[in-house]
C-alpha cells in the first residue's frame, strides 16, 4: 500500500539540542522552541502568549517552561497556562528518529478551540487593556463577527454596572458606544484602538444580584409611566427599575420605554446633569443595534439610576433657572400644537449665539426661545450650537486654563439633541435645547470673546505643494505640540480644497494611538458625525480646527499604539522574535 504523507518535517539533530540548552527553528514561517528536557524533547511556539518574548530564553524546571520577562508558565507537553488561565502555548507533536528530530506543525497548536472567547471573558473582568487588545485582535482575526464580539461585551457591561455601579456607569456605556462608532470609520486593521476602548467600558467586575420580578396584576402601562415620573422626580431608582422591568414583561410597550425615559430626562430638576442626555443617547444606539433581549438588564438597570439618582438642592441660578420652565414649556406645547416648522425657515443664527454666550441667563434662554419662535426646526438649532462650541474650541486663548473639557461638553451635548429629537420627538428635543443652552451659560468663565458664525475666518490657502503634504504639515503640527500653529495651518490646509474627511482620519488615529485619545473619544466621535451633519456652513471648518487645537495642547506624547500592534501581530500569526534574536 502507498505510504500516507507525513506532514512531520526535519527540523534539527539531537545533538543541537542538548539538555538546558534549547534551540530555535523556523518552520513555515512560524519561530518553534525545541527543548530537551529529562530524556525528551519538546516543541513549543517560540513566541510567549502573554507579550511575544522568546521562550528559548526561558526556564525549564520539573516539565514547566517559564518566560523570563513576566514569569509567565506552561506546561510543556500541553501547553496550558498557569498564570493565565486561558491564553495556552501551542506546542507540537515531536518524533525523533535515528538522532533527528522532526516536528508536525500542523498537528499542534492549541488545544482550546475556545480560547479566544475564554481570554475576552478573562479581560472583562480583569480590565486589562492589553488582554482585551489581544483577544479583539484574535477573535476578530478567527473570523468571529464584530457583532458578535460586540454582544459579549454587551452582555457583560449589563451584569457589571448592574452589580457594580451607580449612574456613573453610563460613563462606560458611552466609552463602549463611541469606541465601536469611532471604529466603524476606519479599515479593519486600524480599529484595534477604539475598539479595545470599547472593550475597557464594558469591562470590571460582574456580580450576582436577585432577578427583578415584575409587578403582580392588575398594572397597566398608564401607572407604570405615572409612576416612573413620580419616582424620577422622589430619586427612587429602585421603582423605576421595578416599573421599567414590568412594562418589558408585560409587553406591547417596548416602543413607548425610550420616549419615557427620554421626558423624564429633560425635566427642569435635571438641569445640570447633562450626563442623562448623553447617556441614554448610548443607550438608544445600544438598543437599535442589539435590540431589548440582548440589552434589557443594561438599560432598565442604567436609565433607573440615571433617571431616580440623588440630586441636592439647586444652588441660587439654577433654581432660578428651572423657574423659566414654566412658559418655556407653554411655548413648546403651543408649538408642538402647530404644523412642523419649516426647516428652510430663516431665523437669526448670531442672535442665537450670541444669546447662548452673554453670560445672561435671560439672554441665554429668551435666544433658544426666540429661534423655535421664528420657525426655525431644531436640527438646524443644533448646528448652530454645535458650530459655536466648535468655534469656542478653535479660538479659546491656550495662556490659561483653555476649558477643553468644558468645551468638548458643549459640543457633544448639543450633538445629543439629534438623538433625543430621533427618539422623544420634537417636545423632548426642545426641552433638550435649554438644557444645552444651560451648558453654555455655566462656561461663561471662558474667556472667548463671541463673534458672528459667518464671519470669515482668513482665505490664506496651504503653500503646500499637494495634500499629502499639507497633511504632513498638520499631523507633524500635532506631533511636535505646536499649540499656536496647528490651528493655522489645519485652516490653510481646508482652504485649499483639502479633503476633511482624510483629515479627520489622519487625525483621528494620531488622536487614538496617543493617550490623551482616551480623553478625546467622545468629542472625536462627535465630529465624525457633525463633520457630514454640518456640511455647507461657513463655521464647518472649526470642527477640524478646534478638534486640531484641543489634541495637540494636552498631547503628551506618550503612545498607546504598542499594546494593539502587538495584539494584530498575535493574531495574524507574526512573531515578535525576530525583535529579540536580530
Amino acid at each position: 500500500m502507498p505510504r500516507k504523507p507525513s506532514n512531520f518535517v526535519k527540523v534539527a539533530d539531537l545533538t543541537d539540542v542538548p539538555e538546558g540548552t534549547p534551540k530555535a527553528v523556523k518552520v513555515e514561517g512560524r519561530s518553534i522552541a525545541l527543548f530537551q528536557h529529562q530524556g525528551r524533547v519538546y516543541a513549543t511556539d517560540n513566541q510567549c502568549p502573554h507579550m511575544g518574548y522568546p521562550l528559548t530564553r526561558g526556564r525549564v524546571r520539573h516539565g514547566v517552561l517559564t518566560c523570563d520577562w513576566h514569569g509567565w508558565s506552561y506546561d510543556m507537553a500541553g501547553g496550558g497556562c498557569f498564570t493565565g488561565g486561558c491564553d495556552d502555548l501551542d506546542t507540537f507533536p515531536v518524533d525523533v528518529r535515528d538522532g533527528t528530530i522532526y516536528i508536525n506543525v500542523r498537528g499542534g497548536g492549541s488545544k482550546r478551540k475556545d480560547a479566544h472567547v475564554l481570554l475576552l471573558k478573562e479581560g472583562l473582568l480583569s480590565t486589562d487593556t492589553w488582554t482585551l487588545s489581544k483577544a479583539i485582535a484574535i477573535m476578530l482575526a478567527k473570523g468571529v463577527s464584530e457583532q458578535e464580539t460586540l454582544k459579549m461585551l454587551v452582555q457583560h457591561m449589563g451584569r457589571h454596572i448592574a452589580t457594580e455601579r451607580d449612574a456613573d456607569g453610563g460613563n462606560q456605556v458611552a466609552l463602549m458606544v463611541n469606541g465601536v462608532k469611532v471604529a466603524r470609520h476606519y479599515e479593519p486593521d486600524d480599529r484595534l484602538i477604539p475598539l479595545m476602548m470599547a472593550a475597557r467600558g464594558a469591562s470590571g467586575r460582574a456580580g450576582d444580584r436577585p432577578a427583578i420580578q415584575s409587578l403582580p396584576s392588575p398594572v397597566t402601562w398608564e401607572k407604570l409611566s405615572h409612576w416612573i415620573r413620580v419616582f424620577s422626580e422622589d430619586k427612587m431608582w429602585e421603582g423605576i427599575e421595578k416599573c421599567l422591568i414590568t412594562a418589558r414583561r408585560r409587553g406591547g410597550h417596548d416602543e413607548h420605554i425610550l420616549p419615557l425615559l427620554y421626558e423624564c430626562a429633560v425635566e427642569p430638576f435635571f438641569l445640570g446633569y447633562s450626563d442623562n442626555l448623553l447617556h441614554l443617547g448610548s443607550l438608544a444606539e445600544l438598543l437599535e443595534e442589539f435590540g431589548w433581549d440582548q440589552v434589557e438588564e443594561l438599560v432598565c438597570n442604567l436609565a433607573a439610576k440615571m433617571l431616580g439618582r440623588g440630586r441636592g438642592a439647586p444652588e441660587e441660578l439654577r433654581l432660578a433657572a428651572m423657574k423659566r420652565f414654566d412658559p418655556i414649556n407653554r411655548l413648546i406645547d403651543h408649538l408642538a400644537s402647530q404644523t412642523p416648522a419649516d426647516s428652510a425657515a430663516e431665523y437669526d443664527e448670531d442672535a442665537l449665539a450670541e444669546g447662548l454666550v452673554s453670560g445672561d441667563l435671560t439672554k441665554t434662554f429668551t435666544a433658544v426661545s426666540d429661534a423655535l419662535n421664528a420657525g426655525a426646526d431644531i436640527d438646524r438649532i443644533v448646528t448652530t450650537m454645535v458650530l459655536l462650541a466648535a468655534d469656542r474650541m478653535a479660538r479659546t486663548p491656550v495662556t490659561m486654563s483653555p476649558g477643553w473639557w468644558n468645551l468638548g461638553r458643549e459640543m457633544t451635548l448639543a450633538s445629543s439633541v439629534r438623538t433625543a429629537l430621533r427618539y422623544g420627538g420634537f417636545t423632548v428635543g426642545a426641552r433638550a435645547l435649554y438644557h444645552v443652552a444651560w451648558q453654555f451659560f455655566s462656561d461663561r468663565w471662558l474667556n472667548i470673546a463671541p463673534r458672528s458664525l459667518t464671519e470669515p475666518l482668513g482665505t490664506t490657502k496651504s503653500e503646500a505643494p499637494d495634500e499629502d503634504a499639507a497633511l504632513r504639515v498638520v499631523l507633524d503640527s500635532i506631533e511636535a505640540i505646536q499649540v499656536r500653529e496647528v490651528g493655522q495651518h489645519t485652516r490653510e490646509y481646508l482652504n485649499a480644497g483639502f479633503s476633511g474627511h482624510r483629515l479627520l482620519l489622519e487625525m483621528g488615529q494620531s488622536i487614538l494611538k496617543d493617550d490623551n485619545g482616551w480623553n478625546l473619544l467622545h468629542t472625536l466621535r462627535t465630529v465624525f458625525d457633525e463633520w457630514k451633519g454640518c456640511e455647507g456652513h461657513p463655521a464647518r471648518h472649526q470642527l477640524l480646527i478646534g478638534l486640531a487645537r484641543w489634541a495637540t495642547d494636552v498631547r503628551k506624547r506618550t503612545g498607546s499604539q504598542s499594546a494593539s500592534q502587538t495584539a494584530l501581530r498575535f493574531a495574524r500569526g507574526q512573531t515578535a522574535v525576530d525583535l529579540y534574536e536580530a
